[in-house]
């Protein structure tokens, strides 16, 4: 009788940990570090071209089951032609401005699906950062003026773009509030539908 109540309980506890870890399982396929091709941002009238490159990060929560912390990065590359003065010129020039953004919250397969989620994000931890390094002009002009002059000029404008692109990265970013029709092909490449369009993301790491 013992043995028998002991193969019982074992039983039980076989078909718990499998129920886990199919519950588990429904949402942690998309579990890893995820990113996107780069795609023009057109919300800013002050830019002859933008791109964004976004990785998801996607890291599900032992302690609550098919939910997990989600991080978003981007590495925005804009180009600003000027026209107009330039200190003491009148020449043309062009601005290349390097960036990264970032945001971080949490997400949970909406109610009843297991390939729809809700992401929810701490609006606190929005960062965009435009090292003056990363700003790059194009014209022989700006790059003979005098050193002080151009760094003036540089962190005129790396403080310029971060006002600017902390508004269009946190519209961007909140696109992905609810992602729909979320599949895992081959087990490297995860398609979506963000905002009215379909997306595709390419496994760069697990988790």
């Amino acid at each position: 009788m013992k043995i028998q109540t002991a193969g019982f309980f074992s039983l039980l506890a076989v078909l718990g940990a499998m129920t886990a870890i199919s519950s588990c399982s429904k949402t942690d396929y998309v579990a890893g570090l995820w990113q996107g091709n780069p795609e023009h941002i057109v919300s800013i009238p002050s830019a002859s071209d933008a791109t964004s490159t976004i990785t998801i990060d996607f890291a599900p929560r032992s302690d609550k089951k098919g939910q997990g912390q989600v991080d978003l990065n981007a590495v925005i590359e804009v180009q600003q032609a000027v026209v107009g003065s330039l200190v003491d010129m009148q020449s043309p020039y062009q601005a290349n401005i390097t960036a990264t953004a970032s945001i971080s919250g949490y997400y949970a397969p909406e109610k009843g699906e297991d390939d729809d989620f809700i992401l929810s994000f701490d609006a606190s931890s929005l960062k965009v950062n435009v090292d003056p390094s990363g700003v790059v002009f194009v014209n022989d002009a700006v790059s003979n003026m005098e050193r002080p002059v151009l760094d003036s000029l540089t962190t005129a404008t790396a403080d310029q773009w971060r006002v600017i692109l902390t508004k269009v990265m946190r519209e961007e970013f909140y696109k992905f509030s609810r992602i729909e029709d979320v599949e895992v092909h081959h087990n490297d490449m995860m398609s979506m539908e963000i905002d009215n369009h379909d997306k595709v993301f390419r496994r760069i790491a697990q988790n």
